[in-house]
């Protein structure tokens, strides 16, 4: 009576009920997504820095066209975002049961810690996105420090976002030699 599995196909044991959920999943998120000194490369530091630095530039001169700026970065982040959810639907099309058991056999799960430099990606592109909106609300006339502190965090974020391309590729070929390893070994 009691030791019969359960058939509720309504419920899955993860979700919890109310508004927990939401706040699982970010906590679940944030527990992949690595900005940190260990899973950092050279490059995205020096790239978020130097793109901090422009970012306060074109914040504090009136002269530099703030505005051709804005629609560049917005349209590259919106680009590289839409890439790497592109990759991973492919990444967790390639997921499939069989794929996993035999990952399971190899010890290489699990498979979403290969994926963290794209999650960083996202990250990094969300805040990036938040900023670009800042900048594009701030007026004019509002004081230079505003809008070189607003345009440094977005010059920042952007920049990483661009940087972390690189390491979500090596992750790519990480993830594809894991196919390849696996294929080796029986289901």
């Amino acid at each position: 009576m009691g030791t019969e599995p359960r058939t509720d196909t309504g419920s899955s044991p993860e979700e919890p009920s109310g508004r927990t959920t939401g706040n699982k999943y970010f906590k679940e998120f944030m527990g992949v997504v690595h900005v940190s000194l260990r899973s950092w490369w050279w490059g995205e530091p020096l790239a978020a820095t130097l793109g901090g630095l422009g970012g306060a530039w074109i914040g504090h001169d009136d002269d530099l066209p703030m505005d051709e700026v804005l629609g560049v970065a917005v349209s590259m982040v919106g680009v590289i975002i839409g890439s790497v959810f592109g990759v991973l639907a492919m990444i967790t099309r390639a997921c499939d049961n069989t794929f996993l058991r035999k990952a399971r056999k190899a010890r290489l799960l699990p498979v979403v810690n290969y994926l963290w430099p794209f999650f960083t990606i996202i990250g990094m592109g969300i805040l990036s996105i938040v900023f670009l909106l800042l900048m594009a609300g701030i007026s004019e006339d509002a004081p230079t420090l505003l809008l070189m502190t607003v345009s440094a965090s977005a010059g920042f974020c952007v920049l990483w976002t661009l940087a972390g391309l690189l390491p979500a590729l090596g992750a790519l070929i990480v993830f594809t030699r894991l196919i390849e390893k696996t294929s080796g070994v029986d289901d």
